[in-house]
């Protein structure tokens, strides 16, 4: 499954919420994707989030493997929308 997102925060995905993506993605019980373009990295590394240079207006696609973490899909997808929490 997945779901197709924007970044929303002026500063893009920074090292903050890289690190709350990878918090949420370690909770899952099988692998969670990010997909920036052609480039997709594991959502559980930080290093890995920062690799997709993903700014304000960048389209991420969240991915999971299984229908059990559909939870973890719904908490990363509200996080995005929250513009990460950022005003």
């Amino acid at each position: 499954m997945e779901k197709a997102v924007l970044i929303k925060n002026d500063l893009g995905m920074h090292a903050r919420p890289a690190g709350v993506i990878a918090k949420i993605a370690n909770t899952a019980h099988n692998e969670v994707c990010l997909c920036v373009n052609s480039d997709k990295v594991d959502a559980t590394s930080i290093i890995d989030i920062l690799t997709l240079g993903a700014v304000k207006g960048t389209r991420v696609v969240i991915k999971i493997e299984n229908q059990e973490d559909i939870m973890i899909l719904n908490k990363l997808v509200d996080f995005f929308e929250s513009g990460f929490g950022e005003r």
